[in-house]
């Protein structure tokens, strides 16, 4: 994956992100940005590294497998987003 693809993948992953913090009421500031990275790692594993056989179906993007990206992105993010959940603790105003 080269060009484009990076910036696809980049751009889906700030939009999972910053989506899932306008969504869903987030109990910490930082929160979009661990659900973008995950989004990112999970798009990047999921087109590139054939994990479980999706890594080279459906369209392709500048070398960028469109959805086995938007499976693995959409996967990870969620968990993130769980984990953030169960683990994050409000911060309480002094």
């Amino acid at each position: 994956m080269a060009g484009w693809g990076d910036v696809v993948l980049i751009l889906f992953a700030l939009v999972v992100g910053l989506g899932a913090q306008a969504l869903i009421r987030s109990r910490v500031g930082f929160e979009w940005v661990v659900t973008a990275v995950a989004a990112w790692l999970g798009g990047l594993t999921g087109s590139e590294y054939h994990l479980a056989g999706f890594g080279s179906w459906g369209w392709e993007l500048a070398g960028l497998h469109v959805f086995p990206a938007l499976i693995g992105g959409l996967l990870l993010a969620a968990l993130a987003e769980l984990g953030l959940r169960v683990l994050a603790r409000p911060v309480e105003p002094v």
